[in-house]
């Protein structure tokens, strides 16, 4: 995996939400629902305790990214970047949220400290990752 190649001090851009992003944004709410699901539940295996948590919120993320598509303007880097760091955000929240309240788990410290880093981080990397996809051909601004 790229992610922990480009690490700083611990903290790596996360690749699946920047992926679920350019599927939402580039074929919609069904299929963003479906890889959603489908890459938390691989991401899942790896956490018997919370089996299912994953899949849930990234079919719901990639669901609700997919409806608002339509509402996105293409091409503007700023726009595309706080859409990534909106989406790693809200992912780490609700996750975060569900392993306090299962386990002795802390959640503000977490949030503060690990998810606004990786956020912004991935971000600053979604940001060209998207131009490439839009240079490719697989993000382009509906007619």
């Amino acid at each position: 995996m790229v992610g922990p190649l480009i690490d700083i001090k611990g903290v790596a851009p996360d690749f699946s939400i920047i992926a679920l992003v350019m599927l939402s944004l580039a074929a919609g709410a069904g299929p963003a629902t479906v890889g959603g699901f489908l890459v938390g539940l691989v991401q899942d295996l790896s956490n018997p305790m919370l089996l299912g948590l994953q899949a849930l919120i990234k079919s719901t993320l990639g669901y609700s990214l997919g409806s608002i598509r339509g509402r996105l303007v293409f091409g503007m880097p700023l726009v595309e970047g706080l859409v990534v760091a909106i989406a790693v955000f809200a992912h780490d929240f609700f996750f975060l949220l569900v392993q306090s309240s299962l386990s002795e788990e802390q959640f503000l410290l977490p949030l503060l400290t690990r998810s606004i880093p990786v956020a912004v981080y991935s971000a600053l990397v979604g940001i060209p990752v998207m131009r490439m996809a839009e240079f490719l051909g697989i993000l382009r601004q509906e007619d």
